[in-house]
């Protein structure tokens, strides 16, 4: 499970794709989480070669103890998905044989800022 977090939390069910660089959820979902939309939007071609221009936005993105803020593209999907760039970013990588996601890295959180 991946908690989702903008405006407001949710923990939903996303399915893990190691073909698509970015996360996609559904507009009913952004809505949900209060996901502010920011000005633009992407132009992509999907694997079927349809070319769809889909909404960006910014959540931060629990897995495992692990959190980063990711880019979220909004646009008709059945189900959300989790992108490459999202695994990088949280520092998780696919374990195909034992079916989970595993630490690719250790893992530290920044306290505070910078001087």
């Amino acid at each position: 499970m991946v908690r989702l977090r903008a405006e407001r939390s949710i923990t939903v069910r996303m399915l893990v794709d190691t073909g698509a660089t970015y996360s996609v959820i559904s507009p009913r979902l952004a809505k949900a989480l209060g996901i502010a939309r920011l000005r633009r939007s992407v132009s992509l071609r999907l694997a079927d070669g349809r070319r769809v221009r889909l909404g960006v936005g910014v959540a931060v993105v629990r897995i495992d103890g692990r959190e980063a803020p990711i880019t979220m593209l909004v646009g008709r999907v059945p189900e959300p998905i989790l992108g490459v760039e999202a695994l990088e970013g949280l520092g998780l990588v696919v374990d195909s044989r034992r079916k989970r996601l595993a630490a690719s890295r250790p893992y530290a959180v920044r306290l505070g800022g910078y001087r």
